[in-house]
């Protein structure tokens, strides 16, 4: 039976405050960006969460399509009983599955999460912005 550690639960909290802290920051630092006059500035944390996503699906893709086979070869001496010759060969085969192309859709969604989340940001901030100067212009006229 696992004892309570009061230290492990302290430690677990500021983590997961400090990541809650983190979030909440690179949201509102995109919806800052993105409220500035250009666009531009607005999109660079999107992108940047996209390519990191690709390089994701990309280290995955490795990682799926190498399957290898390892084939020992071993010569022994009849007499003595011992091992005169030991050698190893790896063999790598490429066999794609349906399964695997839908792990690596699965892996795309999931790691653009952030980047649906920042471009929600963006669009919400955009959004307020031109109802700000939609609002800035309907003054004008009125005068």
């Amino acid at each position: 039976m696992p004892m309570f550690d009061p230290y492990a639960v302290l430690v677990t909290a500021l983590n997961t405050l400090l990541l809650v802290a983190v979030l909440a920051g690179v949201i509102l630092l995109e919806v800052w960006l993105s409220r500035r006059k250009s666009r531009w500035p607005g999109l660079i944390l999107p992108v940047l969460s996209f390519l990191l996503s690709l390089l994701i699906v990309v280290g995955n893709f490795a990682f799926l399509s190498q399957n290898s086979t390892v084939i020992g070869t071993q010569v022994v001496d009849e007499a003595t009983g011992e091992t005169v010759y030991q050698a190893q060969q790896v063999q790598g085969e490429h066999d794609w599955t349906v399964g695997d192309t839908v792990q690596l859709g699965v892996v795309l969604l999931v790691s653009n999460i952030p980047t649906i989340v920042l471009l929600g940001a963006y669009y919400v901030g955009r959004e307020k912005l031109r109802r700000e100067k939609l609002l800035a212009k309907m003054n004008i006229q009125d005068l």
